[in-house]
């Protein structure tokens, strides 16, 4: 899960690097119908995951007092209780990424050569700049190129 300053606007954020992806694309007309059935995903998935988030901070605070009063065995309980429920969360993580990585994929099918090669540099300089940020991801973390031929992260695309 993701995590930064309470006063930052994760679906606002989300919302401007859309925009900025979208004016680096100069998208064509007959494009507009798939990127706006991507980016509403995109925007909709960010919204799921700020809620996600703010429930679970939440229950951190009354689980941490709760520990203190605990036994030894049942503080190993409620342990592995948590580890049953990220092993859940992440399964579920995996399904949601799943979907994610299809709806891209048919957004990616409708750009041609050159969209293509600016939304994968996109995507590889908004990964480096989000990971330099104490590890928290974007909603839709998207896979970026590895290996010796992979661009430039500090070249702007």
């Amino acid at each position: 899960m993701f995590h930064h300053a309470s006063s930052f606007d994760w679906v606002k954020h989300t919302q401007q690097t859309l925009d900025e992806l979208k004016g680096k694309l100069s998208l064509k007309p007959e494009q507009m119908p798939a990127w706006e059935t991507w980016a509403t995903g995109v925007i909709a998935d960010a919204n799921q995951q700020v809620e996600k988030g703010n429930a679970v901070d939440t229950d951190k605070a009354s689980a941490r007092q709760a520990l203190k009063d605990e036994t030894t065995p049942q503080r190993m309980a409620k342990g592995i209780e948590r580890l049953r429920a990220q092993t859940t969360w992440m399964q579920a993580q995996l399904v949601r990424l799943d979907a994610a990585q299809a709806h891209t994929q048919t957004f990616y099918d409708a750009l041609d050569a050159q969209q293509k090669t600016i939304f994968d540099l996109f995507w590889t300089v908004m990964h480096h700049r989000v990971a330099d940020q104490d590890g928290w991801q974007m909603p839709m973390h998207m896979a970026w190129p590895q290996g010796d031929d992979a661009p430039n992260p500090t070249s702007q695309p």
